[in-house]
Parts: structure tokens; C-alpha cells; sequence
């Protein structure tokens, strides 16, 4: 694990990665569609079950690594048992396609895993400052996690490959129904 800018942005190597790639794999095969606005989705967006290996490792990286769920963050009384993956989607991303500036509402962390990319892959950018933080996608990004607060505007830069890149994104939520 290795942040990239503190508390903000960290990239980690998913252990459960085998599972997380099975899902993705099924949830591409099957199409069904996201349901995303035109104006912010890719083309491709699809709706994907949450692995429950990945789940908990994604819960027990974001306990270890941030504190926004935590009493220093303003949540009092939470515990990583409280959190859990909302909403998980696979992505594919041809020559040409973009994602526009969204962030998430309605989640404390977002997360985008790479399941097959290549060199000179379209940058993932982060919007906090007038100049932006772009995160270099390639070849070894394979089998990472990109982890940062929901709140963060980000965009995709279209694609410029021709090689198809297959991500996994996903929200993260306390479930105060859960005991």
C-alpha cells in the first residue's frame, strides 16, 4: 500500500485479485447495464456482484489506511464491521472512450481496480486544485486499487489504445442498519 497523496489517495495491491477478475469477467459476459446518466457513464458500464473476499479485504484496507469513517473524521461509534461495498460495476473502456467529472454522493470511499490494462493507457484524474492530479494508468496497474474519498471529482481522459481496458469500480458505505 502506498499513498500517493495522504489520505486522499492510495493505491494498493488487491490480494483477493483471482476472485475480483472471475467477477468482473461475469459481470462483462452478462451486459446487464449500470444505469448511469449518458452525459457521465462510458459505454460500457456493468452492474457486478460484490465479491465477498475482495469485500473484506477492501473494508480491512480502508480501516488500516484512513480515517474518514473514524472518530478523528466526525463518526463516532463506527467500526469496520459497520462498513460495506454498496454498489460495484465492471467497466470497459475502448479507443476513444471518456469518462466524464462526477464524483459519488451518498458514499464515504470509491475505489477503481484495474483487471487488464496496457502502457500509455488513458490517466485517471483527480480535480482538488486548479492543475489536477493525474494518475498515470499502464501495464503494471494491473491487479491495484485506486482508493480516495467519494467526494473527490474525477475524470477519465479518453483512451487512447486500441486494446480494451477492463476496470472494476465501487462504493463504500457505513450501514448503520447493520449491528
Amino acid at each position: 500500500m502506498e499513498w500517493l497523496v495522504p489520505n486522499k489517495l492510495m493505491v494498493a495491491a488487491v490480494a483477493p485479485f483471482e476472485e475480483l477478475e472471475q467477477y468482473a469477467m461475469e459481470a462483462i459476459e452478462a451486459k446487464i447495464p449500470l444505469g448511469d446518466e449518458d452525459n457521465v457513464s462510458i459505454k460500457r458500464e456493468y452492474d457486478m456482484k460484490v465479491p465477498p473476499l475482495f469485500e473484506k479485504w477492501m473494508v480491512d484496507t480502508i480501516d488500516e489506511m484512513f480515517w474518514l469513517h473514524k472518530d478523528v473524521g466526525g463518526i463516532f461509534g463506527n467500526t469496520k464491521d459497520k462498513m460495506r461495498i454498496i454498489k460495484m460495476w465492471a467497466n470497459e473502456m475502448h479507443k476513444g472512450d471518456q469518462h466524464q467529472p462526477h464524483m459519488h454522493q451518498y458514499s464515504l470511499y470509491s475505489f477503481t481496480c484495474y483487471i487488464r490494462t496496457t502502457n500509455d493507457d488513458a490517466p485517471f484524474y483527480f480535480i482538488w486544485n486548479e492543475t489536477g492530479n493525474p494518475v498515470h494508468i499502464d501495464a503494471n496497474s494491473t491487479g491495484h486499487a485506486l482508493i480516495f474519498p467519494a467526494n473527490l471529482i474525477h475524470t477519465v481522459y479518453p483512451k487512447r489504445t486500441d486494446d480494451v481496458r477492463i476496470s472494476v469500480s465501487g462504493n463504500v458505505v457505513i450501514d448503520v442498519d447493520k449491528t
